[in-house]
């Protein structure tokens, strides 16, 4: 009897932790397969997210990079004084090594003075950089007079101003 009680024992405990061990590590094998499939699938839908969002912040980059100078006009405008006015404005949106547009500004003053209150305010507006006047030589032009029958002779300031355009306008 002793010998069938140490059978039995033997069996139940061999049972308890031979086989109930394998079959719980196949059972907490199989969960973390089943975990891990779940994980494996989430991370592709947030690389599809990101894939996407990729591809949205190039279009916005593309959309963006041309963006209107409308705002540059309307300050430009805010800027010059009545004594002074542009005959010609360049701007090239081919970036320099700092990535700002290049502008050009053509035109006529009254006066020296006139002129550099222009350039003053220019320089004093954060959009505008490296201002550069090229030339500003004394020139005469021809102005209708106020009945507009005959034209008037007046000495005028003829001028070209480069400057930069800063990206974060």
């Amino acid at each position: 009897m002793l010998i069938s009680l140490s059978l039995i024992f033997g069996f139940y405990h061999y049972y308890t932790h031979v086989v109930l061990a394998q079959n719980r590590a196949m059972t907490s094998l199989k969960e973390m397969h089943i975990k891990l499939g779940t994980r494996i699938e989430k991370i592709n839908q947030i690389q599809e997210k990101l894939k996407r969002l990729d591809q949205q912040q190039s279009i916005i980059k593309a959309i963006t990079k041309n963006k209107p100078y409308t705002n540059v006009l309307l300050k430009l405008a805010t800027l010059m004084n009545e004594y002074t006015w542009l005959t010609q404005f360049a701007l090239d949106s081919g970036k320099d090594r700092e990535d700002n547009a290049n502008m050009k500004l053509t035109g006529f003053s009254f006066s020296n003075n006139k002129l550099g209150n222009f350039i003053d305010r220019l320089s004093r507006e954060p959009m505008f950089t490296s201002i550069f006047l090229k030339y500003a030589r004394e020139n005469e032009i021809a102005l209708p007079d106020q009945n507009e029958a005959k034209k008037v002779k007046v000495k005028v300031i003829q001028f070209e101003i480069e400057c930069n355009i800063r990206e974060n306008r």
